[in-house]
């Protein structure tokens, strides 16, 4: 890298351009917007201001972590909380120049407040279009089906919001506790969601080991992967993802900050990059984790060796690996492309 590269490299990676494929909306939320809910909804004597709020959701542990998860969604009243969500979101990931979305949400953790699941996502669509007029970005929604809920209530959730695909909703993905509900049970739901034509993700590899990898891939045939990151202690699994070229949806701050991985230096994207995977970078719950895509970007650099070359490839295999279209795909590709060179000879 050249002396001005060097000297600009964080202003370098705010500036290129980035797909998120592994984004919970309801995890991105930024902290002043969820300063502004607190204080609208009667406050807490502890949150004055927004440095509270940041040493608030500073975690010990993952219990932790999920405690406070539940505690800031007790903030979240109203439907229409949705559409001002999914709307500053993206426009917090415009400022990163992230062009294009797929935003994992659980519109089912919203019961207790009386929300319905049809009218958050209806609020969210919301959102996304005013968020593409203003900001140009594009955003589409992964329904999280929880697998703690169970396959009956999987499925009663694919049909209620079934109407909305292809009108802002583009696939369903499979979160929640890993170690304790195997994927096999949800096989019958995913091949419903295929047949109506939804795209299909899912967790796996994060809090369990590679058998869960093996489980999304045969049992619920899904064409990408949220995390993998355990995918390295079975050898002839990883030949099967280099083989298959499925996606890797990587979050590596988040797997540190959960225990999944010691340190940033300990992850293996580094590895599998290296060996031919396709690799993603994403940021998860960026507000939970104290994190940005453009973060995750710099500690690739900064810290596990990666080269601006190789930081192209990955901001394209984020296209690659989309849910888009094969034209949008091409469109975004040639788009980027531009933008990489433009930004080459900027920083040269």
């Amino acid at each position: 890298m050249n002396t001005k590269l060097i000297n600009n490299i964080e202003q370098f990676i705010l500036e290129i351009p980035k797909v998120e494929l592994h984004l919970h909306i309801e995890g991105a939320i930024p902290l002043e917007t969820l300063f502004d809910f607190i204080q609208r909804r009667g406050g807490e004597a502890s949150i004055k201001n927004l440095d509270d709020l940041r040493r608030k959701l500073i975690y010990t542990d993952f219990a932790h972590f999920i405690d406070l998860w539940v505690w800031k969604n007790t903030f979240i009243k109203e439907e229409k909380d949705f559409e001002e969500i999914a709307y500053q979101v993206l426009c917090n990931l415009s400022k990163q120049n992230v062009k294009y979305v797929e935003a994992h949400y659980a519109p089912g953790d919203y019961w207790r407040q009386g929300l319905s699941e049809q009218g958050i996502t209806e609020c969210l669509i919301k959102g996304m279009k005013r968020a593409r007029d203003d900001f140009g970005i594009g955003c589409e929604l992964i329904l999280d089906i929880c697998r703690d809920n169970g396959p009956e209530k999987g499925m009663e959730r694919l049909n209620m919001l079934t109407p909305y695909l292809g009108k802002g909703l583009i696939g369903i993905g499979l979160g929640g506790s890993e170690q304790t509900f195997p994927a096999d049970p949800y096989a019958d739901v995913y091949k419903e969601a295929k047949e109506r034509g939804f795209r299909l993700t899912a967790h796996a590899g994060e809090a369990a080991g590679p058998e869960s990898i093996w489980a999304v891939i045969e049992k619920l045939g899904v064409e990408r992967i949220g995390h993998g990151v355990r995918a390295n202690e079975d050898p002839q699994l990883v030949s099967l993802l280099k083989q298959r070229q499925i996606p890797l949806e990587i979050c590596v701050i988040s797997n540190v900050r959960t225990g999944v991985c010691d340190s940033i230096e300990a992850h293996p994207i580094k590895q599998y990059f290296k060996q031919g995977l396709m690799v993603t970078v994403n940021s998860d719950d960026p507000t939970m984790f104290n994190t940005t895509i453009s973060q995750e970007y710099l500690v690739l650099i900064k810290k596990l060796g990666f080269t601006i070359n190789d930081l192209k490839r990955l901001s394209i295999n984020g296209i690659k690996a989309s849910f888009m279209s094969d034209r949008d795909k091409k469109l975004m590709e040639h788009q980027f492309e531009k933008e990489w060179e433009h930004l080459i000879n900027k920083y040269s």
